[in-house]
């Protein structure tokens, strides 16, 4: 049996496709614990978030989910709430369900999530998006807009966090590696491979045991992922590895190494 997985979903006006995203998560790995976290506030939202809170419940009986009260206007309440699940359960691997959360909600749970490393964050999108919104090209498609875009500032809210930042690369190497698989289509079929694109020779032991090194860390951070093909392990770039790769190269600030130099022909005498 795999890892034992916690499920931590937010309920407010999708339960449906939160229970559509748990049954994908239920295929791939054992579920031992799920939390319902629901908003409590005594308005409007809090009260459609206890309407489904009780339909998903009754969906999710067999696991006994746990229910999780909070403010999702409040990042201390959030930030509570949520620093607490993670620590309990931080000898299980938590997939976090941020579908349904609003925008502030989701930003501190994503702070909060980045203090532990048994911790991930998942969306589930849906296949029709949009379909509620008028034909552009019909009068009704303005005065949507106009009936969506009438709301008064209540408050600003900043969402905190740690004041020291996360270093997902450590060295220019690093980021050479990056830039180059970025060129690259996002993948080498090897590490040597992968080597060769960085100018150096993989015959040498100990530059293929440093690589090896780099991208094994890099694969922690995650940067890089590899995956065994036949009898190659491909590394491939994650998204976000791409993400800051294609970054650097439109800044400017980054560009792959030089093409190693091709090995000089052997001199050829003719005799007569």
């Amino acid at each position: 049996m795999g890892v034992m997985v916690v499920t931590v979903h937010y309920i407010g006006f999708h339960p449906n496709l939160v229970f559509q995203g748990f049954e994908q998560i239920r295929l791939r790995y054992p579920i031992e614990r799920v939390y319902l976290v629901y908003d409590a506030k005594p308005d409007r939202y809090g009260a459609v978030s206890r309407y489904n809170l009780k339909r998903l419940q009754d969906q999710l009986s067999f696991f006994k989910p746990k229910l999780v009260k909070v403010n999702p206007l409040s990042y201390s309440s959030v930030a509570s709430a949520f620093y607490m699940i993670l620590e309990y359960e931080k000898d299980k691997e938590i997939l976090i369900d941020i579908t349904d959360m609003p925008p502030y909600m989701a930003s501190t749970v994503t702070v909060i999530t980045m203090m532990f490393a048994n911790a991930r964050i998942y969306a589930v999108q849906p296949q029709q998006q949009g379909e509620f919104i008028p034909d552009p090209d019909t009068p009704e498609f303005a005065d949507f807009i106009a009936r969506k875009d009438n709301l008064q500032l209540g408050a600003v809210f900043e969402v905190e966090a740690p004041s020291k930042r996360i270093e997902v690369y450590e060295n220019e190497r690093e980021v050479d590696i990056l830039v180059t698989l970025y060129t690259k289509n996002g993948s080498a079929e090897s590490i040597t491979k992968l080597i060769e694109w960085m100018g150096e020779d993989p015959r040498d032991p100990v530059i293929k045991a440093t690589y090896s090194r780099i991208v094994a860390s890099m694969e922690e951070r995650g940067l890089l992922k590899r995956s065994r093909e036949g009898r190659n392990r491909i590394v491939k770039l994650t998204e976000l590895g791409t993400a800051i790769a294609e970054a650097r190269v439109k800044l400017g600030v980054s560009r792959p190494p030089p093409a190693p130099p091709k090995p000089e022909e052997p001199l050829s005498i003719h005799l007569p």
